[in-house]
């Protein structure tokens, strides 16, 4: 009987799928990236907000941490997973409860009356114990259950560390972005004031006979366009602070001080970037998904064991009496002690579909790490071009600047002496403060596309805090 038992079991044991998920990592990831760019050999960047030098952000990003409600309910369900881990776990261990209880019957003696006797009588029942129940993990399905509870749980705290650093993200290119609708709406007044100056200046010329009514009216129609974009320009930056406060867990005011100069800092070339290999590591949302795929797996190995037989213990010491006082006398004490084995039979299918369920689920959650792997190693590509086509972009723009405004003032004087049309002469200041805003936007793109880099290769923001 005994060599049946173990030869059954290991049949049964036999049954369970042994396959692990492949890891698809090893031939997804490529030596090296297929961008090569220009870097900083002997620049190394522990925390990439600290890099920019930008007085506040950190603090910003510090509060974001704190206050901002959608990471403060991520950290809350964090905790719930942990808790979940923490009850499967209690499955493994015997459970065991202590119970106390009474109870008062009456019966009639009817068929039995006998003179003078009594009709009926009462009796007394209390009994205490404690309660022991096991199930043993002779398959280690409960295992399973605990170590899969456990992996979801790392997986969702990477997930949490992945949430607070897009929020740094999220925070320094709204820190940034604000930077940049500050020095716009310094041109724009630059540009408003210029115009107004333009319009006094045809004005004057025009009740001198020295110009025409179409002139007149193109410097008016100029400078309504520019006190235009000026509004414009405040209502944008105003959207800007409002975005910031809310990522703090702030109301949506403008008047959080930024503590800022209005000054896009200027970039230097990036530290060199780690390989794929060593971003698989270092990116908390891939460690995140590489988790829940384990996970899955270790969900399937225990629904397959759900087909198996089922072994149970119950039993514990305890006491009965009539009265209650007696339940704690040692000549009333009992004990019991039984064992059960439970093999399904006839479930409808359910065991069946649920295995078939957990092997979608397993399937699912490995194409879902092969699709995070793809989509991490595409935003570090596409992350390092754009810093080298964001370079050449700037610097163009940076002899525009300088040309444009040369040729703008050249224009202008060439009109005041007669000799250039004012098509021509508004046309280049109108060039000139395009190629200054223009140049603006690129800085604070290549900013942003820098916080891009740093977020997909998983660069740490600034040092832990809870």
């Amino acid at each position: 009987m005994r060599t049946y038992c173990i030869l059954l079991f290991s049949l049964l044991g036999a049954c369970v799928s042994k396959n692990k998920l492949p890891d698809p990592s090893a031939e997804m990831t490529p030596p090296h990236w297929e961008f090569q760019t220009e870097y900083d050999a002997d620049r190394n960047i522990t925390f990439w907000i600290n890099s920019f030098q930008a007085d506040g952000l950190s603090d910003a990003a510090l509060k974001a941490w704190k206050n901002n409600p959608d990471i403060l309910s991520m950290a809350e369900t964090v905790l719930a997973s942990g808790e979940d881990a923490v009850i499967l776990g209690a499955n493994i261990l015997p459970m065991a409860q202590a119970n106390v209880a009474g109870s008062r019957s009456k019966r009639n003696l009817i068929g039995f009356n006998l003179p003078g006797e009594e009709t009926s009588f009462t009796t007394n029942s209390f009994s205490s114990g404690v309660n022991v129940s096991w199930e043993i993990d002779l398959w280690g399905k409960l295992s399973n259950l605990r170590n899969s509870a456990e992996k979801s749980f790392e997986g969702t705290k990477a997930d949490y560390e992945a949430a607070r650093l897009s929020l740094a993200g999220k925070v320094a290119k709204a820190w940034f972005g604000i930077a940049e609708s500050s020095a716009q709406l310094s041109i724009l007044r630059k540009t408003t004031e210029t115009y107004s100056k333009n319009q006094s200046l045809i004005n004057n010329r025009f009740e001198k006979g020295l110009s025409n009514a179409l002139e007149t009216s193109l410097a008016t129609s100029i400078l309504a366009n520019a006190q235009a974009n000026f509004s414009e320009g405040r209502r944008i930056h105003q959207m800007n602070l409002r975005s910031l406060a809310i990522l703090m867990g702030q109301y949506p005011s403008t008047e959080y001080e930024t503590n800022m100069s209005g000054e896009i800092p200027q970039l230097t070339l990036p530290p060199p970037p780690p390989t794929p290999a060593e971003l698989l590591s270092m990116r908390p949302y891939l460690r995140a998904s590489r988790l829940k795929m384990k996970a899955s797996g270790l969900n399937l190995r225990a629904s397959e064991k759900n087909l198996f037989p089922s072994f149970s213990i119950v039993g514990g010491p305890g006491s009965r009496a009539a009265e209650f006082n007696d339940i704690l006398d040692e000549r009333f004490q009992t004990w019991d002690l039984s064992g059960s084995i439970t093999q399904p039979i006839f479930q409808g299918g359910r065991l069946k579909a649920q295995t078939r369920k957990a092997k979608a689920l397993r399937k699912a959650a490995l194409e879902h790490y092969k699709g995070s792997i793809l989509n991490a190693f595409a935003e570090v590509e596409n992350a390092l071009s754009a810093e080298a086509l964001l370079t050449e972009e700037e610097a163009s723009l940076q002899l525009a600047v300088k040309a444009s405004a040369s040729a703008a003032r050249i224009s202008w004087e060439r009109y005041q002496r007669g000799v250039e049309n004012i098509f021509n002469a508004l046309e280049s200041q109108n060039r000139a403060f395009g190629a200054e805003s223009r140049l603006l936007s690129v800085r604070r793109k290549r900013i942003h596309n820098r916080i891009d880099l740093y977020l997909a290769i998983g660069l740490p923001a600034l040092p832990y805090q809870r």
